[in-house]
């Protein structure tokens, strides 16, 4: 009670403030006891949670195993890296190989003439038309200001068009800056070609050889003859070299006076020529290129040198790669592939290759891919380790000494007993509907012991499993699934699906792409179809994405076939439709025809449409403006009679089924293929993974996890013991101030009863003295 006050024992000499805390301590008796009924259940939460730490880990362990891709894991080992590096992904084509780098790919790469400088010299104003492939043509527009070297440089890299414009200084005494283009991807598919339309400059020049001849020899000797380049429009040549000449014979030699030889070089080849007279001299043999060299009047001195040097556009030409598969000096016909990049996907079943080096002609590079079993094997052994952590934990929670009658934490919690009969279950038994030898954990040498902890206790059995029968262990750890007909494919099922089942798939209506046909056209080989500059652009809306424009090459199609070829072309050169699987078909309705365009996918999100609003279009002339758009369908049917949801080619059971809900097959059947009756049947399995993954989700899941809905329990014991605890406390401080209160009140009252007492005693006192002073007077 607020502002009592204690006086304890001042006047009875009792020590109140003790039977006061006495009387409270054994009135508090009730939450002692709650209180460590509320620290048993705080100690059973921080074990749950414990526990279900445990469990997460097993289950990322265990989400491994439940994948296919966890078994794919390859070694690719090369016998010399200096000439490749390989690595693997997904199923490899295990085995042996040999391997011979014919070529590299390379990036189209060619330069200018040179110029003097690179921001005052005047290129002319005009345009520059680019082209990479059978890409578009883009326009590069130059002005007053953008008209120099450098303003040339930043238009081309500013358009963005896979072209990479650089300036290189090459030395030279005048005009040694050049503009170097470079292809941004390899690939002979992805040569430059290039057009200046500059007027008014110096123009650019990327289709002449450029030559650099001294105009005069001079020397200490007296050389005086005049040197410049002859004909040179018969210069053969395509690499940049340069030709050193020297002059033989004694002494000073003047021209016309004789014939003077001079011999020649260009580091690889070596002849030489005859000067009998002023004028044009070819020169001839391997490496001379016909080139020609115009001696003027005057002398040459024996052992004086000049030289020219050739330029030709083309630094580095657009090329493939080029490998042959297969022993160069077998017995066998080595196979060659070419590819646009140096990286090579799909020569080697699930192998990448990466090209460094060409290798020398004879030679070859081995190269051997096999399954990854230590990998596999490692993996086993962490679910092994993480799931006996678990089921080694529970048993130590739940464990109860007879002799002293102690228990541990969760002993008590009967949610934690079935999860580990549940757990021992789902990794225990055998695997549901399927057959064979590998349908258990014992079928690859792992069983459980004594303690109920797993163990593999035949290493070789394991071994033997993951080396000769890796398909049998993926099905004995992943889902799976049966199927009678080869265009039904199990794709997957979740923790609602019933598993080691026949199913009938009964199909009503096959998936559809969507399409785009076009109106009525002449048959090319009978009326030839002329795209020219005012129609040649096309864009296609797909799947809800537009193409960027295509440009088709201007000529006279005759057929049918060169027509669909020069579309299909630049579909897949698009960078937006590339991959996407979009096609274009002439369909023949005898001497006259349409073009079908048909998207990649299936269902009914898979839309094809022509897009309007080009300067130029195509649609006219290729009987594309008033054509027909048809979307795509969904597949459509049920699983063991059971609904199903179709979306694109995949058929799912929906949730609530008793049988399939989660149930995902990949439909591959056309219309052709759909009539009355079962289309075949699936039988769908869970490996051991897949089965303890659904547990072990069902477990820990955020919201409705056995764990979460146990530890919320708990904490709501816990809160309820917390506020009874609370309200006993509440309680006593309120009996401890009434308590202070009385005793406050009995010494208050015996504080006036002793007041009371001494004031008669001082009475009694003065009466004895006043009758003895009366006695003593008498």
């Amino acid at each position: 009670m607020p502002g009592t006050q204690s006086i304890a024992g001042i006047n009875s000499g009792l020590d109140t403030n003790a039977i006061v805390d006495a009387m409270i301590e054994f009135g508090r008796a009730n939450a002692y006891v709650l209180e460590a009924q509320q620290a048993e259940k705080g100690n059973i939460i921080t074990a749950l949670k414990a526990l279900e730490a445990k469990i997460l880990g097993l289950k990322a362990q265990i989400s491994q195993l439940n994948r296919s891709s966890t078994f794919e894991k390859t070694s690719v080992t090369v016998s010399d890296s200096a000439y490749l590096t390989a690595s693997g992904f997904g199923k490899v084509g295990t085995g042996q190989y040999d391997l011979q780098i014919l070529s590299l790919a390379r990036n189209h790469q060619m330069a200018s003439q040179g110029f003097d400088d690179q921001t005052s010299d005047d290129m002319g104003t005009g345009t520059i038309d680019i082209q990479v492939g059978n890409g578009s043509v883009r326009t590069i527009t130059i002005d007053n200001t953008n008209n120099s070297l450098m303003g040339i440089k930043n238009a081309i890299n500013e358009a963005d068009i896979g072209v990479t414009a650089t300036i290189i200084n090459d030395g030279s005494d005048t005009n040694a800056n050049r503009l170097v283009l470079s292809g941004d991807l390899t690939g002979r598919e992805n040569s430059i070609e290039i057009t200046s339309n500059l007027t008014g400059g110096l123009n650019l020049n990327y289709t002449d050889s450029i030559f650099d001849v001294p105009e005069t020899i001079t020397s200490a000797t007296g050389s005086s003859s005049t040197i410049s380049l002859g004909a040179s429009a018969d210069f053969t040549g395509a690499e940049h070299k340069t030709y050193t000449f020297t002059v033989q014979g004694t002494g000073e030699q003047t021209i016309g006076s004789g014939t003077i030889t001079v011999d020649w070089t260009d580091g690889t080849n070596s002849g030489s020529i005859d000067v009998d007279a002023a004028g044009q001299v070819q020169l001839t043999g391997a490496g001379a290129d016909g080139l020609w060299v115009d001696f003027g009047a005057g002398i040459l001195t024996a052992g004086d040198e000049f030289s020219v040097s050739t330029f030709t556009p083309t630094l580095q030409e657009a090329s493939d790669a080029k490998v042959s598969l297969g022993s160069a000096g077998g017995s066998g016909s080595p196979i060659t592939v070419t590819s646009t990049t140096n990286t090579i996907s799909d020569l080697i079943a699930g192998v990448t290759l990466n090209l460094k080096k060409v290798t020398d002609p004879g030679d070859s590079v081995g190269i051997e891919a096999k399954l990854d079993t230590t990998s596999v094997k490692s993996q086993i052994k962490s679910f092994i380790t993480a799931y006996n952590d678990v089921i080694g934990f529970i048993d130590q929670q739940n464990e109860y000494d007879a002799d002293t009658g102690s228990t541990g934490v969760l002993f008590t919690d009967s949610s934690v007993w079935t999860m580990q009969r549940s757990l021992r279950a789902a990794v225990g038994r055998g695997v549901a509907g399927l057959g064979g030898e590998f349908n258990q954990l014992f079928s690859i040498g792992i069983r459980t012991n004594a303690s109920g902890e797993l163990a593999i206790v035949d290493a070789s059995r394991l071994d033997a499993a993951l080396e000769n029968n890796i398909d049998e262990v993926v099905r004995l750890f992943t889902a799976g699934g049966d199927s009678t007909n080869s265009l039904i494919e199990f794709v997957a099922a979740d923790a609602q699906t019933q598993t080691g089942y026949s199913y009938l798939v009964d199909i009503t209506n096959a998936a559809e792409k969507g399409t785009y046909v076009g109106t009525s056209l002449a048959d090319p080989a009978t009326t030839g179809i002329t795209i020219t500059s005012t129609d040649d652009e096309l864009r296609l809306k797909v799947d809800g994405v537009i193409s960027g424009t295509l440009q088709l090459a201007h000529a006279t199609y005759n057929s049918s076939t060169a027509l669909v070829d020069e579309i299909q072309k630049q579909i897949d050169a698009d960078s937006v439709l590339k991959g996407r699987g979009v096609t274009v078909e002439w369909i023949d309705t005898g001497g006259n025809g349409y073009l079908k365009f048909t998207s990649g996918t299936y269902g009914s999100e898979s839309k094809i449409d022509i897009d309007t609003g080009l300067n130029n279009p195509a649609d006219a002339v290729l009987g594309l403006q008033n054509g027909t758009a048809t979307d795509g369908e969904d597949v459509a049917g049920t699983i063991n009679g059971e609904t199903a949801e179709g979306k694109g080619q995949e058929l799912t059971g929906v949730e609530g089924n008793e049988f399939t809900a989660g149930l995902k097959l990949r439909i591959n059947l056309t219309s052709a293929h759909v009539g009355a009756g079962a289309e075949g049947f699936v039988t769908p399995t869970k490996g051991i993974a897949a089965k303890t993954n659904d547990l072990l989700t069902s477990l820990t899941r955020a919201v409705d996890g056995t764990f979460a809905r146990q530890i919320s329990n708990y904490e709501k014991q816990v809160e309820v013991l917390a506020d009874r605890i609370s309200d006993i406390d509440e309680r006593l401080a309120v009996r401890r101030d009434t308590l202070l209160l009385q005793f406050f009140q009995m010494e208050t009252a015996l504080g006036q009863l002793n007041s009371q007492r001494d004031f008669l005693n001082r009475q009694l006192a003065g009466i004895n003295n006043n009758w003895g002073l009366i006695q003593k007077d008498n």
